[in-house]
């Protein structure tokens, strides 16, 4: 049961509401245009992807010292209508950090690396959303990963865009200059060293 904008009879509430608002257990949680929108947990591929992105471009971005990569962190993308997103990876540049620190609660910045992986409860036209609301926010790549189609699409702007499948690999451009990744080996499956 996912809780759409336009579907809810709650009222708007505020980001400092949603700021005290407690976990959910059942629901991923996000705030978008002051509306509460939850979606299902993540299942298994969706973790599987998400951890080895975070992992990947985590110890990339530290050996190099670019910054850190995070999981499920919310991002203040708007603030009127309040609107906060919760990549499944994001990346913040060291430069971001070193002006802001790291915040207790969520980034008021954009990340400069969003990374949604596509669940079966996701529908088209709620990832184009997202990703235009990363871009609109200052966000300076996107990438759409989607299991079903072992695809990757990566977003510099609304107009630039590369489908990535098979045979191809993603890059981190300027803003992780240097990363690569084979499009064959993020959807490689699992196996056991030994």
């Amino acid at each position: 049961m996912r809780t759409h904008p336009a579907d809810t009879l709650d009222p708007p509430i505020s980001l400092e509401e949603f700021e005290r608002l407690p976990e959910e257990n059942e629901f991923r949680v996000e705030l978008v245009r002051g509306r509460l929108v939850r979606e299902p947990r993540p299942g298994a591929e969706h973790g599987w992807l998400a951890g080895q992105l975070v992992e990947r471009i985590g110890s990339f971005a530290r050996e190099r010292g670019l910054g850190i990569a995070v999981t499920e962190t919310g991002f203040l993308l708007s603030v009127d209508p309040p609107t906060v997103r919760g990549p499944d990876v994001a990346f913040i540049s060291g430069e971001t950090i070193q002006g802001q620190g790291i915040p207790e609660g969520f980034w008021r910045i954009p990340p400069d690396l969003a990374v949604e992986v596509v669940s079966p409860s996701n529908t088209t036209a709620e990832i184009r959303a997202k990703v235009l609301e990363y871009l609109a926010a200052g966000t300076r790549l996107v990438w759409v990963v989607d299991p079903t189609t072992r695809s990757v699409a990566a977003y510099r702007s609304r107009a630039e865009i590369r489908l990535l499948t098979d045979g191809e690999a993603l890059d981190g451009a300027d803003v992780l200059p240097g990363f690569r990744l084979e499009i064959s080996d993020l959807f490689a499956p699992f196996r056991p060293t030994g």
